[in-house]
């Protein structure tokens, strides 16, 4: 039988696609997940978001949506460090709303888009332009949090076990340092911001070996177990006039691990009120309250 030139392209394309797809289904993952994987081959522009929102689900079906940056020209073969940023709360997705009001409760806020590279503002620390960096940000359904506790009590006791969402992030962590051969194990950072600051502190006491260093914003711990992170690195923050979570929150977790043998830094904002991570991470205009070298100070740290 004679094939025509046009015939004997279309059976070879047929057949390129039909390999291709063998590779995807192969791999593991849904052929969706595979589309979706946001290696950036340039740079943002200013003003650009390069979170891509996706869905972490567990083997016993829970799940957690989150928003995940990944170093444009990504390489398997470099090693980038992983940034777990824990929201406020003021945050949360509400099931009600659209999936663009949702992601934009989140993402439009400083303390998340200072780590893209598309962000423009005066103090910007440009994260990305000088430590290229996974980036993790879980997003809380309505109802949930990082630890179940009063945001409003300071110090508490820790409870027997973990928030579920809390959990969730640190299974989705373990799932993405599989799916990304690049990530630093060695390498992991953890912030977060008010509930979020609770929630720092929850995690490094319950899992104080996993990350490399940890920044808790105007938050509180269990000092009860403070002498299990007298060797991890933190630096603390907090207004010392915050009315929305007790400053003795953070002084009280300060004071129990120096008491323990630790050497946590910490840093008080005088006369500030509860919202002090614009200074934290340098992108507000106020250079007297602005804390220069925080990044520096953190993607330093290594386990």
């Amino acid at each position: 039988m004679k094939f025509s030139r046009r015939r004997f392209l279309l059976i070879v394309n047929s057949i390129a696609v039909a390999a291709l797809l063998v590779l995807v289904v192969g791999s593991g993952l849904p052929v969706s997940a595979n589309k979706e994987q946001p290696v950036l081959t340039r740079k943002p522009a200013a003003g650009a978001n390069a979170f891509v929102r996706r869905v972490f689900t567990n083997g016993q079906g829970q799940s957690l949506a989150y928003y995940l940056y990944v170093p444009y020209d990504y390489s398997p073969e470099r090693s980038y460090p992983l940034v777990l940023v824990l929201h406020g709360g003021g945050e949360h997705s509400k099931p009600n709303w659209t999936a663009a009001q949702n992601r934009a409760v989140i993402l439009d806020k400083n303390y998340v888009q200072v780590w893209e590279p598309g962000y423009a503002v005066s103090y910007n620390p440009q994260v990305q332009q000088h430590w290229p960096a996974f980036v993790v940000v879980p997003q809380l359904p309505q109802g949930q949090q990082w630890v179940n506790v009063s945001v409003h009590g300071g110090s508490y006791r820790q409870p027997a076990q973990p928030a579920t969402a809390l959990l969730l992030t640190k299974e989705l962590l373990a799932a993405l340092q599989k799916q990304y051969s690049g990530i630093d194990a060695n390498r992991l950072y953890i912030t977060g911001i008010s509930l979020g600051g609770y929630g720092v502190w929850d995690a490094i006491e319950r899992w104080p070996d996993y990350f490399a260093a940890a920044i808790p914003i105007a938050g509180a711990g269990d000092p009860s177990k403070a002498a299990v992170l007298v060797h991890l690195p933190i630096w603390a923050f907090q207004g010392s006039k915050d009315q929305i979570v007790p400053i003795s929150g953070s002084r009280n977790m300060i004071a129990a691990i120096r008491a323990a043998g630790g050497h946590p830094l910490y840093t008080e904002y005088p006369g500030a009120a509860h919202e002090v991570w614009p200074f934290t991470f340098s992108t507000t205009g106020n250079a007297r309250q602005n804390t220069p070298g925080v990044l520096a100070w953190l993607f330093a740290q290594h386990k």
